[in-house]
């Protein structure tokens, strides 16, 4: 699975590069809805092993906290000095203040950038909006597979999102950022988790079959035209059997070193095209063949210098060895 986490953070940096598939629809946005369902996967493995009791819970936002902020604030702290020291002009930092700061810190926030100028205005990590909805997702989901709701939870997502994807209500914004549209894409994954066990009890197969008949509707009514339904669609018809694939192969060391490597491109990517544009390096193949490779450099970096210490870490917290 690490080996396909690798090539899903290659897709959202080319989309940032401006790479597009047929009809102008975004590769990045595909990859982000695998990413969703490996999180409900890996989620429910984590919790079912480490965190099954109440009592837990909160070492298991520990466990999170260390999963995502080590390597976010080392980039994020990059991403700041270079537009300092070298003046970085995009959409994302024409407002920077002290309170976007602060939300680019606390991470979760950037989720809601759309209610919000001060945030959408400094963002020096503008993919790290997902990074707040899987924030928010950490925080929901023990309470939600402990307390023996997901059911509910599913489905009531999953109408929240059919509301978005009619655009009843707001598609962009209920359809592929925000929790109440997207629960249901991390539930199937922590379903398919479960699906490996004796009994399995998942309604992916019901969900497939669901949305080849919603993407037939959508066309025939135009509702595929509406932002991001027909990527959000797409990503599902991709990433839910690669789920069911993956999760019955084996793990190597090749495959290990490439999932190491994927959060690392996800966060430098867009200061590594911003570095790029100032040095004048063009969007041609070659161009984006350099950034893709010094993505990966610093990925590498962010690896070995930060993330693979706190590994060690989040190992013996989840054996009850680790000092808090």
């Amino acid at each position: 699975m690490g080996t396909y986490r690798f090539f899903l953070a290659i897709a959202v940096a080319l989309s940032h590069m401006g790479v597009t598939f047929r009809g102008g629809h975004n590769p990045g946005t595909v990859a982000v809805i695998s990413f969703f369902l490996i999180s409900g996967f890996v989620m429910t493995g984590l919790v079912r092993s480490h965190y099954s009791e109440y009592r837990k819970i909160p070492m298991y936002y520990l466990d999170r906290l260390a999963r995502i902020f080590p390597q976010y604030l080392f980039f994020l702290v990059l991403a700041a000095a270079s537009y300092f020291l070298f003046n970085i002009s995009s959409t994302y930092l024409s407002d920077v203040s002290f309170a976007g700061a602060v939300a680019n810190v606390l991470v979760v926030p950037l989720d809601f950038y759309m209610y919000s100028p001060a945030i959408a205005g400094c963002t020096f990590s503008p993919q790290a909006w997902s990074l707040g909805l899987e924030l928010t997702f950490y925080l929901l989901f023990p309470v939600i597979l402990i307390g023996g709701r997901r059911d509910l939870w599913f489905v009531a997502s999953l109408l929240v999102w059919f509301f978005a994807a009619y655009g009843v209500i707001d598609t962009d914004h209920w359809g592929y950022r925000l929790l109440p549209g997207t629960l249901f894409i991390f539930l199937l994954g922590s379903y398919i988790y479960d699906f490996r066990q004796p009994s399995p009890r998942h309604p992916a197969v019901l969900l497939f079959i669901l949305m080849m008949v919603s993407a037939v509707a959508f066309r025939a009514s135009g509702k595929l035209d509406l932002p991001y339904s027909y990527e959000v669609l797409a990503g599902l018809f991709v990433g839910v059997p690669a789920l069911f694939f993956l999760a019955r192969c084996n793990r190597n060391g090749w495959d290990d070193w490439l999932g190491n490597l994927s959060y690392g491109i996800f966060l430098c990517h867009f200061l590594v095209i911003w570095i790029a544009d100032l040095l004048g390096v063009t969007r041609d193949m070659g161009g984006k063949v350099l950034m893709i490779t010094a993505a990966v450099a610093l990925a590498y970096l962010g690896y070995i210098a930060i993330e693979r210490p706190v590994v060690r870490w989040r190992r013996g917290l989840r054996r009850g060895k680790a000092r808090v």
